[in-house]
């Protein structure tokens, strides 16, 4: 998925590459290559009567006026496209004119920025000194887009100086550039003459964010389109007699590309749709950095391995789009600064902005829940359970009459009303409740669901055995027919909560002769019925939260089988599919909470650079669930289909949970190896997270399911 999630936005994006594709934007990148001097793209002019140079410029002034986040779209498909020229620091120069410019200032230079005469170049480093007499000294660094600029942004201080090529003392020379397609140029300043209305007063960090933003967009389109290079190649490319996407490793090496693309995208698009008078809109700028400029790194490099030799050839176009990646982190960045800003944000309180604005039919259920909540909070603690079952407010999503059939727009006001008042947590007995629901008969309806939702029965998920964990359907447990019935007998291991439980929802062979996916049954299993044993495992953390469970020839009643017999597997996938939904929407895929990095830092290492960095990348990408799973809930309210989020984050929640751990242990030094003081839960909690990545599917098949499902990576012919 684009930064574009409204129809007019993907309208945007796809007219975007469309035109970028007519002119064949790539090519003229590659043109450039060995060209001794940078010019304007051909099709400049024309991106300019689209009025793309403008898009966030104030219609007065010669724009379209709109803002950064339609802007960001275009960026992200230049990036795709890998386009050459400078229109992102000239667009990046016309968004700081447009915030910190004085009207003479916006005046003289806006409406030339956005009709494309203009040509503006932007740094964010170097050492200039104003001095005496309002006159710039030293260097100004390397400058984006200087080679075919006629106006420079250029920072001094925490100022910004506004420049024209032509003033005296100032002298642009070009650089042998690894990126031929966009270059930098050192610039630098002898008694340059800046007027007042010209140096922008504490407007650099303002320039530094919005450089972080659109810089991310481009990033994250460069991303996506070495993600698409190689997960095509892999389909098409053929070794060992088959298509090289079957092979796990490169199916993985997809896998992760999409993922971190994802991850890029979701926090430009975080980064473009806040405000730039807050310091939630500064925290998106970092959180964008720290994602999607080491991402399109991260992909432009495997891009080239999933090619392999092809991709290493100065013919493929793979080392374009590394070029890019490597100009635009260096130039950009820095990552670091970004990561620091991420800490010291988030250590002050700053949140990424999760709440979105309903639209207007909103406030028809707005009322009801809040009268429900009020009439809830004052009834006593034992008639709550029943009262939040008997509404449908437990479960709103679901059909009713257990639920409310609720929508994604009434489902958040529910949200929105119920925060902060507890309710009760359904978790594994939900989701093979609403299994029964879908696919049970009246009577298993009436048996199982109500009394389930009331907590009066507990299910627990009888599907792992010894031979069959991520392999679901490779199951033994055996069911043999008898009068009125079966007799099972097997072993299911792995069950989270299988003490506490008086039913489970198992996965039973019924017919031994019929393919593998085929001859399964799904059964309710009375877990304190005669014959089943169950035994708690003990795990790493010296905790038993799962467990064995033992069926020695078990009746079950005909009236407990789910669904068509020998066809259980299509009820097994439903509850299956409805554990990720809910896994892939959790804050850290299964392990909320944890050790809170920033105290740590605070405690252990409060001058260690290098450590707050890594903490600011780890920060940034949790950060990164909550933008996901935000854009999938504003996709649902505008009627979209869904995206990638939910094997995404659940996937991303396990291993950031675990890198989470390893820092937090690697922070706190010796005090990670005892159990002593605040930090005795450190190594208890570390150890947790190793589960994460292999309970409701190892991190492994997840990667499969995303190449697979989401790249249309071909299976491995020797998986039946």
């Amino acid at each position: 998925m684009s930064i574009a999630l409204n129809e007019e936005h993907q309208e945007l994006a796809r007219v975007a590459r469309a035109f970028l594709d007519s002119h064949d934007a790539r090519a003229a990148s590659r043109a450039l290559l060995e060209e001794p001097n940078e010019r304007l793209p051909h099709f400049w002019k024309e991106m300019a009567e689209l009025g793309w140079m403008g898009l966030h410029i104030d219609e007065s002034l010669g724009g379209q006026g709109f803002g950064l986040a339609e802007l960001s779209i275009v960026v992200e498909e230049l990036g795709f496209a890998m386009a050459p020229g400078p229109f992102l620091p000239t667009t990046l120069a016309a968004a700081l004119l447009a915030d910190h410019g004085s009207d003479a200032t916006r005046g003289a230079f806006l409406p030339a920025l956005a009709n494309g005469s203009l040509v503006a170049a932007v740094g964010l480093g170097g050492g200039l000194e104003l001095r005496a007499e309002s006159k710039l000294h030293g260097s100004a660094g390397l400058v984006l887009g200087g080679e075919v600029a006629n106006l420079l942004l250029v920072c001094v201080g925490d100022d910004v100086a506004v420049l024209e090529t032509d003033q005296p003392g100032l002298t642009v020379e070009a650089q042998k550039n690894i990126d031929p397609s966009r270059r930098a140029c050192t610039v630098g300043c002898d008694a340059v003459v800046v007027s007042d209305s010209n140096l922008l007063r504490g407007a650099r960090k303002t320039l530094e964010q919005l450089a972080w933003t659109l810089a991310a967009a481009e990033a994250a389109g460069g991303a996506r389109a070495c993600t698409e290079m190689a997960s095509e190649y892999a389909k098409e490319r053929r070794q060992f007699g088959r298509p090289i996407g079957t092979f796990g490793p490169v199916k993985h090496h997809c896998a992760n590309m999409l993922v971190a693309t994802e991850q890029a995208t979701a926090g430009a698009w975080g980064a473009a749709r806040a405000d730039l008078d807050d310091e939630q809109a500064e925290l998106a700028a970092a959180t964008a950095c720290c994602l999607a400029l080491p991402a399109f790194a991260f992909c432009a490099k495997l891009n080239i391995q999933v090619h392999g030799g092809i991709g290493y050839t100065w013919e493929h176009d793979a080392h374009l789009y590394l070029r890019r990646a490597i100009a635009l982190e260096a130039l950009m960045g820095p990552v670091g600064r970004a990561r620091e800003d991420v800490v010291r944000l988030l250590g002050r309180g700053v949140r990424t902005k999760t709440t979105i604005e309903l639209p207007p039919e909103a406030e028809a259920f707005r009322a009801d829940v809040r009268s429900f909540v009020d009439e809830y909070r004052r009834l006593p603690d034992q008639d709550k359970r029943k009262a939040i079952s008997d509404s449908g407010y437990l479960v709103p999503h679901w059909p009713r009459p257990w639920g409310r059939d609720a929508g994604p727009i009434e489902q958040l006001v529910i949200e929105q009303e119920f925060k902060g008042v507890r309710r009760p947590d359904l978790s594994i007995s939900g989701w093979n409740t609403l299994t029964i629901a879908q696919n049970g008969n009246a009577e298993q309806l009436e048996r199982f669901v109500r009394p389930s939702l009331e907590g009066e029965i507990e299910f627990c998920q009888l599907f792992s055995e010894p031979g069959a964990g991520s392999d679901a359907a490779a199951v033994q447990t055996r069911g043999v027919k008898v009068d009125g019935g079966w007799r099972v007998s097997g072993q299911k291991v792995w069950t989270s909560g299988a003490q506490f439980c008086n039913r489970g929802f198992a996965t039973v062979r019924t017919n031994p002769e019929a393919a593998k996916h085929a001859g399964i049954s799904m059964m309710v299993i009375d877990m304190h019925g005669e014959g089943v044993e169950v035994r708690p495992l003990r795990q790493i953390t010296g905790h038993s939260h799962f467990n064995e469970v033992f069926f020695d020839q078990i009746f079950v009643s005909d009236e407990d089988v789910v669904g068509p017999v020998d066809q259980g597997w299509t009820v097994a996938r439903n509850t299956l599919g409805n554990e990720r939904v809910s896994i892939g929407g959790g804050s850290e895929g299964g392990m909320p909470g944890g050790p809170d990095l920033i105290a740590l830092l605070e405690k252990f290492a409060p001058s260690d650079q290098g450590v707050a960095r890594e903490v600011g990348r780890v920060l940034a990408e949790s950060e990164s669930i909550a933008l996901l799973n935000l854009r999938g809930v504003i996709r649902a309210v505008e009627g979209s289909e869904p995206g990638a989020e939910a094997n995404i984050t659940k996937l991303l929640g396990s291993e950031i949970g675990q890198r989470k751990g390893a820092l937090a242990a690697q922070i706190a030094g010796p005090q990670a190896a005892v159990r002593e003081g605040e930090e005795k839960r450190l190594g208890t909690w570390l150890m947790a997270t190793m589960g994460a990545s292999i309970g409701g599917g190892t991190s492994e098949i997840v990667r499969n399911q995303i190449a697979e499902r989401l790249l249309g990576l071909p299976r491995d012919p020797l998986i039946k």
